[in-house]
């Protein structure tokens, strides 16, 4: 409706008109003013479902998805199936946004890693860094046991 507002309108009502006329019924609207009155109220009702949803609903509308009709269709026949197609697609909906919140977090924190490296995970120096070779060959600072294994065990995780 944002974005342009009149085709959107004009395109509700023809799934609104298309949906009485495919389903044939004897007491359903007729008149523009009854579709007009039935778009705005259903807009007010569902301000949040996109032309996509509105096709799906229309669309199992007419499959009967939502129950038999009874040989009428009008206002409150539209809004108890919009609910019933609300109610269809709100556990759809929760897994999308549960994941879509799960992504934001992720991209945060790597994000914040990048920004300010107090967040990121501090590197320990490694055996290497703490023994000068020189110093190791004159027999100063040599390895100790645990030192060389610790050294071996990262040599080993590095191929």
């Amino acid at each position: 409706m944002r974005i342009h507002p009149e085709a959107t309108r004009a395109a509700l009502i023809s799934m609104l008109v298309n949906c009485c006329k495919f389903l044939d019924l004897n007491k359903t609207m007729t008149e523009a003013e009854e579709f007009e009155m039935t778009l705005n109220e259903l807009l007010k009702v569902f301000p949040c479902f996109t032309i996509e949803d509105w096709r799906l609903c229309t669309y199992n509308m007419i499959k009967e998805s939502y129950g038999p009709y009874f040989g009428r269709l009008k206002l409150a026949q539209f809004v108890e199936c919009f609910h019933k197609y609300e109610q269809q697609r709100q556990p759809i909906i929760e897994i999308i946004r549960e994941n879509e919140r799960k992504d934001a977090e992720t991209a945060q924190a790597e994000l914040m890693r990048y920004i300010q490296p107090e967040y990121a995970t501090e590197k320990q120096p490694s055996v290497r860094d703490r023994v000068d070779a020189v110093d190791w060959f004159k027999g100063e600072n040599r390895l100790t046991y645990t030192e060389r294994q610790e050294m071996d065990n990262r040599q080993k995780q590095s191929k």
